[in-house]
């Protein structure tokens, strides 16, 4: 998908595609094992990004490069990175990546330690994952909820609600993860 992106940015010039490009090929070298290949990547496309006067989705993309980062084992940077994206969501009032970013957060938190406020971090994004309507990513939020924290009997019920109401998303993969809860449970 990335080459043929890159295919179309080519064809027509688009300055902006390009880089969109760069920061999705920088996700998903992190993804492939190259994580600060992808970080670095993510975070050329995203101050090229900003020259083009382009700050909308940054929140987003600056998430991109704190999870490359945490996968590098970087968990300072990857923290630091985290708190820039959470900021420029805050400045730009970009909710839309905000339970992705809380879940990042309790990434971050558990790779440290602090189970404690990754759990604070799962609960915000699920609760903003419900402030947004939006039930995949209130799925995401509870099934790292309900795998890593202490989660309530209603969170396992809201969980096992959205399976049923999300049949289209049955063979996920946080589906999968989210049925062996039950079958653990």
């Amino acid at each position: 998908v990335a080459d043929e992106m890159q295919t179309l940015v080519d064809e027509f010039s688009l300055a902006q595609g390009r880089t969109a490009c760069g920061w999705f090929r920088g996700w998903a070298d992190a993804r492939k094992g190259e994580p600060l290949e992808g970080h670095r990547r993510i975070r050329k496309a995203y101050e090229e990004n900003i020259q083009f006067g382009m700050r909308s989705g940054a929140s987003e993309v600056l998430g991109y490069a704190a999870e490359a980062l945490l996968l590098a084992g970087d968990r300072d940077a990857a923290q630091a990175q985290l708190e820039e994206a959470l900021q420029v969501a805050n400045e730009l009032g970009e909710r839309v990546y905000l339970p992705q970013l809380w879940l990042l957060d309790a990434a971050v938190a558990r790779a440290g330690g602090r189970t404690d406020a990754g759990g604070t971090s799962a609960r915000r994004a699920v609760d903003e994952a419900r402030a947004q309507e939006a039930p995949w990513l209130e799925l995401l939020a509870l099934v790292d909820l309900c795998e890593h924290h202490v989660a309530s009997a209603e969170d396992r019920q809201a969980l096992e609600a959205l399976i049923d109401r999300l049949p289209e998303a049955r063979d996920t993969e946080p589906v999968r993860r989210a049925r062996s809860l039950f079958k653990t449970a």
